[in-house]
């Protein structure tokens, strides 16, 4: 290892980046680094120049690699990471990566949308940060904590075990205990990824992998979700059920509506949502299904259900088959339309254990007999809607 110390060392860098390295093995052979740092400071470095600032640079030529310490400092293009420690692979072959550990801090900035002639700023933090000089992406590994500001009106906030940042090809994909905040909503999924239109602005975010998210009174949980960012959509996949804590409650309405289906779909301008594919509905008493239902909201609450395609409702005592159902909310109520069909459920008495029989009399062979009695029905399980 040959070692380079200064005060405060800096240079930049000129690309490809792997010639770098001959300037710094220059500067360390010629013992004339001081009066070389204090040229490259005075000069102006293009804006796809690597600037590197540490308190001490070492360079290794067999493993092409150069270590830096104390008060690091590399920035490129609107891209600055500090540090206590980095380390630069400046082999072209093994591909052009600078590495920071001890928790470095990465940030870069753009022009903001909402005032002009101000900036916004993405930080991002984590264990041990890798930056690709050539691909134009990084990556962030171990207790990951990121604010991005800068791909859509209002920031993200991203926490997960793993982060990386692929600018060339619009992708921030997040993994491992992921939790996103954005706006009033949030968000936890094994995996979470960014897609970014051409402009660099986020469209869609895609959780995958035990999906939750939780926005004002509802929270929806599936395999996968689907939220686009312009236009506030929303579409879950796989498993879905949601569940809506009714704004309106009254002492005589259920303050809970509980839904699950294959799939479910929100349109924010129109305030409907659409569930489709085995379709359930638990509203109190009332446990409807169906193949498809409808729900129209209203202050953020569920005002009524639509199902359709000869759907069920049950009640106390009775089932009932129609065309169409509709639930009302406020009040609590449902209409059926269509092909009525109404089974009224029979008392069942079987779940009741019957009363013990008296003991018989003692046989002439002094034996008793045993007293008879029926063996309770075991209950079935309920799918209760506070269960979540």
């Amino acid at each position: 290892m040959m070692p380079i110390l200064t005060p405060r060392v800096q240079a930049f860098f000129k690309p490809p980046f792997f010639k770098s390295t001959v300037v710094l093995l220059m500067l360390g052979i010629s013992g004339l680094l001081p009066a070389a740092n204090s040229a490259v400071s005075a000069a102006q470095p293009a804006a796809g120049d690597i600037r590197v600032t540490a308190d001490r640079q070492d360079y290794s030529p067999l493993e092409g690699k150069t270590i830096l310490t104390g008060n690091v400092k590399v920035a490129f293009r609107d891209i600055v990471v500090t540090g206590n420690r980095a380390e630069m692979n400046t082999n072209a072959a093994a591909g052009k990566v600078a590495n920071f550990y001890n928790r470095p801090t990465f940030r870069r900035t753009a022009p903001s949308e909402t005032t002009p002639g101000q900036k916004v700023e993405d930080k991002v933090i984590g264990d041990i940060i890798k930056v690709y000089l050539d691909d134009d992406r990084f990556g962030a590994i171990g207790n990951v904590d990121s604010y991005i500001a800068t791909v859509a009106a209002d920031p993200f906030t991203i926490r997960s075990d793993i982060q990386e940042f692929d600018t060339k090809n619009k992708v921030v994909s997040a993994s491992g205990n992921v939790a996103v905040g954005y706006k009033d909503s949030q968000v936890w999924s094994n995996l979470a990824n960014v897609r970014m239109k051409d402009d660099g602005k986020a469209e869609r975010v895609i959780f995958s992998g035990d999906a939750r998210l939780k926005q004002a009174a509802s929270l929806i949980s599936g395999n996968k979700i689907t939220v686009m960012v312009d236009s506030g959509d929303l579409i879950a996949e796989s498993h879905v059920k949601t569940q809506v804590d009714l704004q309106s409650k009254t002492p005589d309405n259920p303050s809970r509506v509980v839904i699950t289906s294959d799939y479910q779909q929100y349109d924010k301008a129109s305030d409907m949502m659409i569930a489709s594919g085995h379709v359930k509905i638990i509203y109190g008493d009332y446990v409807a299904v169906g193949p498809k239902a409808t729900f129209r909201m209203k202050d953020n609450d569920i005002d009524r259900i639509f199902l359709t395609g000869r759907p069920t409702i049950t009640e106390t005592g009775r089932v009932i088959t129609a065309d169409k159902i509709t639930i009302t909310t406020n009040p609590k109520n449902f209409e059926a339309v269509g092909n009525v069909k109404v089974n009224f459920k029979a008392h069942d008495q079987s779940s009741q254990p019957a009363a013990a029989k008296p003991a018989a009399a003692p046989s002439a062979g002094g034996a008793a007999a045993k007293p008879a009695g029926a063996t309770p029905a075991k209950a079935l399980p309920k799918d209760d809607p506070s269960d979540y």
